[in-house]
């Protein structure tokens, strides 16, 4: 099927735009843009929708479309706003009439009225592809069927997944998948997902290697999905996975590195050893991916502790029990239950590096979710093991992140974020760390910033548990970059994933006031003052930990907001 408009035609079949015949080189990307808005002549299409459309599962900032727009100007030869019309801060609008050219097949499984077989029709105003994707049923002549057909044939086509996801996937992008335990206890599940956290980890730190973070790749665990499909869903280009079987005091593991776009293995083998040799087993692991990438692998200082891998099993054991408990859940009882577990190892090895680390994680978080029944004597255990744990080694990324944490409930906003970049400096694929990193920028009055942090985060674990917390910095941030709109549709995709954070509702109900949906504003601020039901302007504005000028500036569109949807002072 062909689209054509002026002296353009878009061929679908080919995939390729043409000018009087000749081809137009355009990226991929920009093909697919193009495609969707001529699919949609004459309707605004706003930014969210593009975003979705052109890049769906994987999170971009504006910065992509505005690449793609550029690129279409210029492909039509400076024509500005002729063909494709910009409403700033809203979206597109392609402006010239679409004719429809079907192929043979369609002519001739379609009546068409006499005369009418051989001319393209005009499509003034077509229906969305959401509403063709919605099944609403049409009665049509057949005269007006025929150009209906051919833009359904285009959406079916658009869904079918005939985009080339992995194209924009980074060469050197992996998932690791959880490991099957294939053990007879099911209380062995611990082991498997401790192998799997610490081979994330480990791959994580290979210089230029994407890795989805483990919070993501976790969510798959013990579902039966093709490997393409997980690929196309993460963008990655590799899956790793493997099963796991204790046998006595031994460990049998198998592992397989497998291409996301072909479904086939790279390379897999099978391990034997004893338990307390399993830290030596991943090393082994991650030099035989790198072999297997054609990666040339330099020495790492693994992020673990040798006193606690080898020295200790019995305490390396018992924190992979913790690290397995925070990834279960996150509810009080997990994180109570998995400090108990740090905190016995520390026991057994006091220099228990990453021990030390999960004692400052659970206590932190306890307080910072308000779950803690003593906040201020966990702040202190937190900070201490932090430190000990910065102490036995400089580079250790949690310790980091929790300092972080500790500093931005202290109101340091500014330490927190150099905390926060020192995560994401020495694990460039730290999802959270690039979170919090956006949570500090907002509180420094730097939107743009935190967008771009928290964009990155998403990018790395799309699937978090976090999740919710992660989408409501972006909607923050576009509130007080004034871009009312779009933080209503990231708020409400936050409070959408089900996080019960009555800060969600606050920043919504005001993005809607400004937007001049008031009867929606106060409908969600009712929301809002069922879960705080003493809230005041005044009462948040005390309760603000940044004393950042701008921010304090940009704080008070949320508060005029607020106000509006009916807030007391």
């Amino acid at each position: 099927m062909r689209l054509r408009f002026e002296r353009y035609v878009l061929d679908l079949e080919r995939g390729c735009l043409l000018a009087d015949g000749e081809e137009v080189a355009l990226r991929p990307k920009t093909f697919d843009f193009l495609r969707y808005l001529v699919a949609n002549p004459g309707r605004l299409v706003s930014k969210d929708e593009l975003l979705a459309a052109v890049w769906p599962d994987v999170l971009v900032s504006d910065d992509s479309i505005v690449q793609c727009i550029s690129e279409l100007r210029r492909a039509f030869g400076g024509h500005d706003q002729r063909l494709i019309k910009t409403f700033q801060r809203r979206g597109y609008r392609f402006e010239t009439p679409v004719s429809v050219e079907p192929d043979a097949a369609v002519r001739q499984s379609t009546t068409t009225a006499p005369g009418e077989g051989d001319q393209p029709r005009k499509l003034r105003r077509p229906p969305s592809m959401g509403a063709i994707r919605g099944g609403r049923g049409l009665r049509l002549g057949a005269a007006a069927a025929l150009p209906l057909l051919a833009m359904a044939m285009l959406a079916a086509w658009w869904w079918s997944g005939s985009v080339d996801y992995l194209r924009a996937a980074p060469p050197l992008s992996v998932a690791v998948l959880p490991f099957t335990n294939l053990s007879d206890d099911p209380d062995q599940e611990y082991l498997s997902d401790g192998v799997t956290q610490e081979l994330t980890t480990e791959l994580s730190r290979l210089p230029g290697v994407f890795v989805i973070a483990h919070a993501t790749a976790r969510t798959f665990k013990g579902k039966d999905i093709d490997a393409r499909q997980i690929g196309r869903e993460l963008n990655v280009r590799y899956l790793l996975e493997g099963s796991i079987r204790e046998m006595g005091d031994q460990v049998r593991v198998n592992a397989q590195l497998v291409s996301a776009e072909t479904a086939a293995a790279v390379w897999a083998d099978r391990f034997e050893r004893r338990r307390d040799e399993l830290a030596v087993w991943q090393d082994e692991v991650i030099g035989r991916i790198a072999n297997a990438l054609n990666f040339r692998l330099t020495r790492l200082e693994s992020e673990r502790g040798l006193r606690e891998r080898g020295g200790n099993p019995e305490a390396f054991d018992l924190t992979t029990r913790g690290w397995a408990l925070v990834h279960a859940a996150k509810n009080p009882d997990n994180y109570v239950a998995a400090r108990a577990h740090f905190q016995r190892a520390l026991e057994r090895a006091p220099e228990a590096e990453n021990a030390l680390a999960g004692v400052a994680w659970t206590s932190a978080i306890l307080v910072l979710d308000g779950w803690s029944v003593a906040p201020a004597q966990d702040l202190a255990v937190a900070e201490a093991a932090a430190a000990k744990a910065l102490a036995l080694n400089p580079n250790h990324v949690i310790a980091h992140h929790v300092r972080g944490f500790l500093f931005r409930m202290q109101g340091r906003i500014g330490a927190a974020r150099d905390a926060f970049r020192t995560a994401i400096a020495i694990n460039p694929n730290f999802a959270p760390g690039y979170a919090q990193l956006g949570a500090t920028e907002v509180e420094l009055g730097q939107p743009e910033a935190a967008i771009s942090a928290v964009e990155r985060a998403i990018r790395l674990s799309p699937r978090d548990p976090s999740l919710g917390p992660w989408l409501s910095f972006v909607g923050m941030a576009k509130l007080h970059l004034g871009e009312d709109q779009d933080a209503i549709s990231w708020l409400t995709r936050a409070i959408d994933t089900g996080t019960p954070i009555a800060r969600h509702h606050a920043y919504l109900a005001s993005a809607l006031a400004l937007a001049g949906r008031v009867p929606e504003a106060r409908a969600v601020l009712a929301e809002f003052r069922k879960i705080v039901p003493s809230a005041t302007i005044s009462s948040l504005r005390v309760g603000a930990k940044s004393t950042d000028a701008k921010f304090l500036v940009q704080q008070e569109r949320f508060f005029e907001g607020l106000r509006t949807a009916g807030l007391p002072e």
